[in-house]
């Protein structure tokens, strides 16, 4: 099964948690990347809210499914415009805030409609 549809298959939901290894394996982006998008604070781990994440064992975070999206976004520009790890936590900050808003206008249009 590729990697696209192993990441199709899981339900993308507040409830649904992915760990370090499932989000590596899933994301395109090598360890030391998502690492250091957490330490950055562009991708923050579900049960850490204002944690220091260097003191953190990583192998007991946990993300929200959503974020795979973002993530998968960021590895395909990191891909194909060879980006530097040094510019992708202000992509995935903009990546998340447009995922926010486009949700924000989906419940806007979903009230219009009713």
């Amino acid at each position: 099964m590729k990697l696209e549809e192993t990441a199709d298959l899981i339900e993308l939901n507040e409830q649904h948690a992915l760990s370090f290894d499932e989000l590596i394996k899933l994301s395109g982006l090598s360890q030391a990347t998502l690492q250091l998008l957490v330490e950055n604070g562009a991708l923050r781990p579900s049960h850490l809210h204002h944690a220091n994440t260097s003191k953190t064992n990583i192998s007991t975070w946990h993300f929200s499914s959503h974020s795979l999206i973002s993530i998968r976004t960021l590895s395909r520009l990191k891909h194909d415009f060879e980006l530097e790890n040094n510019s992708l936590s202000l992509i995935m900050h903009y990546l998340e805030r447009i995922r926010m808003l486009e949700a924000q206008l989906q419940q806007l249009d979903n009230r219009n409609d009713h």
